[in-house]
């Protein structure tokens, strides 16, 4: 019998799998208010502690991504030598038949996953869209189990426990340290990404090299990767001048990026769109198609998500940068910045922040962060300590009140948003909502 810990979406997805199939499981989630109202929905869900099982009924223990494996509370489980899995290892053993596209990365991975789906969907092919990126993988048994291919995002929590998984398509990104706040170091982190590429038997690998890990992971692998890159590659696919240059597949003529959604705006865009567009030719997509979806793309909120805009001012929610490396691409795209930054830090060091102080006019510090990045940046560039996102919001407004230049209020927090919010969505709507009402628009 099957032991579910956990009962956000991931959780509760595998319960309706279950209960779909009538198969018996236990489950548990330690928070009372998520469990009362699984109960107002099912009255005969199998609530039990985890110190109340019985071991000897349980074959497996499967964890939501939101719950670390090294957590006290497995560790009862793990003394009795019960396998501990994410909803990845059930995801794969139902879904053989299907032609799965994995992606993962520390940044950009939703955004591909959204880009990949809407040009199949262009090209007439129906495809589940699901994973990390909000719509859990089990979603696909309830949504159309006779869809063929499937687009997921995979977070590197997912990663951490399955026995067997073989996408067609895998997709690394990037590797940049994030979660150090639940790994033992930067190495145990980037071996969870590529884990993708080592599980991948005979099919397709996409990874983009310009990473130090990613490029060590290409060196381990060559023979079975295709490789992405901003720079010259003999042998894959790079961009140059606003063109993707294609030595792999040997397309004669190079695409050009001349009509891009906004977006796509960002150079860090530049590897989502290039991963697509190799996606796009294994499965024989025209280019046409491929072209259309890139100038229509419409992105997902709070990557860059501009919120208001006038002759002098434009507002972005970027609250989906949980880490220093978002916040840092962000920047880089824009000058004269009032950025808020902060909130629940994952790692340490904020100073590569100073590299970039030509571009931020002022910076307002939210959230438990807040000392940690003051003291290392309050010499170099202007910074305010102001809690909250309804203080900072406050305050820039009248800050740049009356002034004739142009300006950028770039929320862009590089931190976890569990200080103060339940998750970076609630966090960006909460951005959005009060800079709206400030704004008096």
């Amino acid at each position: 019998m099957k032991y579910i810990y956990g009962l956000n979406k991931s959780g509760q997805s595998i319960i309706n799998y279950l209960n779909l199939i009538k198969e018996n499981y236990y489950c548990w989630d330690n928070n009372e208010g998520t469990r009362n109202k699984l109960i107002k929905l099912d009255r005969n869900i199998n609530l039990v502690k985890p110190e109340n099982i019985n071991l000897q009924l349980i074959d497996e223990l499967f964890v939501t991504p939101g719950v670390s494996l090294n957590n006290n509370n497995l560790s009862f489980f793990k003394n009795n030598n019960i396998k501990l899995y994410r909803d990845l290892e059930l995801y794969s053993r139902i879904s053989r038949d299907k032609k799965i596209i994995a992606i993962t990365g520390t940044n950009g991975k939703s955004t591909t996953t959204k880009l990949v789906s809407d040009i199949l969907k262009k090209s007439k092919i129906k495809n589940f869209k699901g994973g990390n990126i909000g719509i859990p993988l089990l979603e696909f048994t309830k949504k159309n189990n006779e869809i063929e291919h499937h687009v997921i995002e995979l977070s590197s929590f997912q990663l951490e426990a399955f026995d067997d998984f073989n996408p067609f398509i895998s997709i690394l990104l990037n590797i940049v340290p994030d979660h150090l706040d639940r790994y033992k170091n930067y190495e145990d982190y980037a071996f969870q990404k590529e884990k993708l590429i080592i599980s991948s038997k005979n099919n397709f690998n996409i990874v983009c090299i310009d990473y130090q890990k990613n490029f060590e992971i290409f060196n381990k692998y060559k023979k079975k990767i295709i490789p992405i890159s901003k720079k010259y590659l003999k042998h894959g696919i790079y961009y140059k001048d606003n063109y993707i240059i294609d030595n792999y597949f040997k397309i004669k003529k190079n695409i050009k990026l001349s009509l891009l959604s906004p977006s796509l705006f960002g150079a860090f865009n530049i590897e989502n769109i290039m991963a697509a567009y190799v996606v796009a030719r294994i499965l024989n997509i025209e280019t046409k198609d491929f072209i259309h979806v890139l100038a229509k793309f419409k992105g997902l909120s709070h990557r860059l998500e501009n919120i208001y805009q006038d002759k002098k001012l434009q507002v972005i929610n970027n609250s989906k940068a949980t880490n220093l490396f978002a916040t840092l691409k962000a920047i880089s795209n824009y000058e004269n910045i009032y950025l808020i930054l902060g909130g629940r830090p994952k790692e340490k060091n904020f100073k590569p922040i100073l590299n970039y102080n030509k571009k931020i006019t002022k910076i307002y510090l939210i959230g438990e962060s807040t000392e940690i990045i003051f003291k290392q940046l309050k010499k170099i560039i202007v910074c305010e300590k102001c809690e909250n996102i309804e203080i900072a919001t406050k305050k820039i407004l009248f800050d740049i009140k009356g002034k004739k230049i142009s300006k950028t209020v770039l929320f862009s927090p590089a931190c976890s948003s569990f200080d103060q919010f339940v998750n970076f969505e609630q966090r960006g709507n909460f951005f959005k909502k009060t800079m709206i009402k400030h704004l008096n628009v």
